[in-house]
């Protein structure tokens, strides 16, 4: 049997005002050790360093699991730039694309996302406040992370498909919004080929932009209708000619 690789030594604090390399490694570890613990990961690679001027300091630790019979290992990659008020927490396997832990919560956890308790920039001159920022993020993994620890393959499914309806939902509204614009040109058939395609997921005032587009287009008379657009109000008809 292959021995895990070993891990590197959490970074000791010193004495007096810590840096943020030994206060970095020692918050991570104190927040993510239960990956160790109760599941197995090891510690892969851990980088505290000067990104350059734009990012400044950058921490980054990532915890990976021992690979499964098939080839198939799962990582958590922790990374914080607090100069540019980031701080990311994502899961991933080997072939499937990583996933933040944001996503996961709204897949698998309840209730809104724990938001931040502290500022980055002054967590990353206070171990206390850096700490409670890597624990919040470990507390949503520890909640909402069972699946992703089962190594449950539905999981990456689920997730694909969730984002394949979130692109579909966000390529309609920018389908709607063009359709607005396009209707108030008056560009009739232009509004009928941009929602057409989608009539079966249009509300009921997109439907009616759709249905009296096609008349205009199709130059069939009729007495106007009501769009009931409450950012534009107004009859729509022969009168607006």
């Amino acid at each position: 049997m292959n021995e895990l690789p070993a891990a590197p030594a959490t970074p000791p604090v010193p004495d007096g005002p810590a840096t943020f390399e030994a206060s970095f490694g020692a918050a991570e570890h104190a927040a993510f050790a239960f990956l160790v613990d109760e599941h197995g990961f090891h510690v892969a690679e851990r980088q505290v360093e000067r990104a350059g001027s734009a990012i400044g300091v950058l921490g980054r630790v990532v915890y990976r699991s021992a690979a499964s019979p098939e080839g198939r290992s799962r990582a958590v990659e922790l990374t914080i730039a607090p100069l540019r008020l980031e701080l990311d927490l994502r899961v991933s396997r080997t072939a499937s694309p990583p996933c933040p832990v944001e996503e996961l919560h709204a897949l698998d956890g309840r209730g809104s996302f724990p938001g931040r308790q502290h500022g980055l920039y002054d967590a990353m001159h206070d171990p206390e406040q850096l700490l409670a920022e890597f624990m919040r993020m470990a507390g949503v993994l520890r909640a909402c992370g069972s699946r992703f620890f089962d190594d449950d393959p539905d999981l990456w499914e689920d997730l694909e498909e969730r984002r394949a309806r979130r692109a579909e939902d966000e390529e309609i509204r920018h389908l709607l919004a063009w359709s607005k614009e396009l209707f108030r040109a008056r560009e009739w058939e232009r509004v009928v080929e941009l929602l057409s395609p989608i009539e079966l997921r249009l509300g009921s005032t997109a439907s009616a932009r759709l249905a009296y587009a096609r008349r205009k287009a199709g130059r069939v008379p009729g007495d106007g209708l009501v769009i009931d657009d409450p950012a534009s109000r107004r009859r729509i008809g022969p009168r607006n000619r």
